[in-house]
C-alpha cells in the first residue's frame, strides 16, 4: 500500500497500523524509534518477542510462535478477523515482510506500506510521539489451525535433496550466500542447490518496491527450471520479502524455510562434532 493511500485512510475504523521496526543488534532501538515518531494511531509490534518464539538449540534464531500464541498477540494489538492491517518498517519492508506473511496465513487482510517510514517521513506526512494509542477492546479472532501452512520444516528440505520438487531461493546478501562474510551464524556458505536472491533486489534506489511486471520478469529468470519455490534467509525474516516481491509480481510462491540458515549451521556444526566424535 503507498503512502498516499494509507494517509487517505488512517480515519477508517478496520485499519489498524503496525510499527515493525527492528534492529538484530539492539533490540530496544525499534520501540525507541516508535516512541519518538511512528504513523498516527500506529501499535508497536515487536518482531523478537511477538513475531517470533524464543530461539531454542532445534530452531532457527526466530522460530515461529504458536499458532494460539500469534493469536493472541494478534488479540491484543486489536486485529480483528476483519480488520485491515498495514505494517511497515524503516527497511524497505525487511521486517515488515514477516509480520505480512504470517497474518495472511490466518486469512486476515494485510498490507506492506510501500517505502515504509522512511517515505512517510520524506513526504512530511503526520507522525505523532509516544506509547501510541490503548487499545481499547481485544480484537476477536478465531481459527482451527494448528500450524502455519507456508512453513516449511528442516525435514521437507533434506528431503527434497533426493526429491528435487522445489527449488531454494537465499534472501541473504551476496556476500553471505557466498561465504564471504558471516556475522551472525557460526557456519559460512549456503544450502547446497540454493540459488540467491538478495531482498535488497525487490526494491528501487528509491526504497520502493519494483514494478510487478520486473519483478516478475526477474523471477521467471532465476527460475528456469520453472519449479515451485521456497525461501530462505538467515533466520526466516527478510525471506518473507521475497515472498511479498514474488506475490506482488503475481507468483504463488510462498513457503519459507523458517529455520533458515541459523538452523542449517547449527545443523553444519552438529555434523562436524559428531565427525570428530567418531
Amino acid at each position: 500500500m503507498s503512502s498516499d493511500e494509507l494517509v487517505s485512510r488512517l480515519s477508517d475504523e478496520d485499519l489498524v497500523v503496525l510499527d515493525s521496526r527492528f534492529y538484530l543488534l539492539d533490540h530496544e532501538k525499534g520501540y525507541q524509534l516508535y516512541f519518538n515518531s511512528h504513523i498516527p494511531n500506529a501499535t508497536f509490534v515487536d518482531l523478537h518477542t511477538q513475531l517470533a518464539a524464543t530461539e531454542t538449540d532445534e530452531t532457527g534464531r526466530h522460530p515461529l510462535p504458536s499458532i494460539d500464541d500469534f493469536v493472541n498477540t494478534l488479540q491484543l494489538l486489536g486485529v480483528n478477523k476483519d480488520s485491515v492491517v498495514v505494517v511497515y518498517d524503516d527497511m524497505g519492508g525487511a521486517i515488515a515482510a514477516r509480520c505480512w506473511w504470517m497474518l495472511i496465513q490466518l486469512d486476515i487482510t494485510c498490507y506492506v506500506l510501500d517505502g515504509g517510514f522512511n517515505t512517510w517521513q520524506e513526504k512530511e506526512l503526520p507522525t505523532e510521539s509516544g506509547a501510541g494509542k490503548e487499545v481499547k477492546e481485544v480484537g476477536k479472532i478465531t481459527t482451527n489451525q494448528s500450524r502455519f501452512p507456508l512453513s516449511v520444516d528442516e525435514a521437507t528440505v533434506l528431503n527434497n535433496f533426493e526429491l528435487n520438487q522445489y527449488g531454494l531461493i537465499d534472501a541473504r546478501a551476496a556476500n553471505r550466500f557466498h561465504g564471504e562474510e558471516e556475522t551472525m551464524d557460526p557456519v559460512a556458505g549456503h544450502i547446497p542447490g540454493a540459488k540467491n536472491r538478495p531482498f535488497s533486489d525487490n526494491l528501487l534506489e528509491s526504497g520502493l518496491f519494483k514494478p510487478s511486471e520486473q519483478l516478475l520478469k526477474e523471477f521467471e529468470l532465476l527460475n528456469d527450471e520453472n519449479k515451485p519455490l521456497v525461501h530462505y534467509c538467515g533466520s526466516g525474516v527478510t525471506a518473507c520479502h521475497n515472498v511479498l516481491a514474488a506475490t506482488v509480481a503475481g507468483l504463488d510462491y510462498q513457503k519459507v524455510f523458517v529455520g533458515s540458515w541459523s538452523l542449517w549451521s547449527k545443523r553444519m556444526m552438529r555434523l562436524v562434532k559428531e565427525s570428530q566424535e567418531d
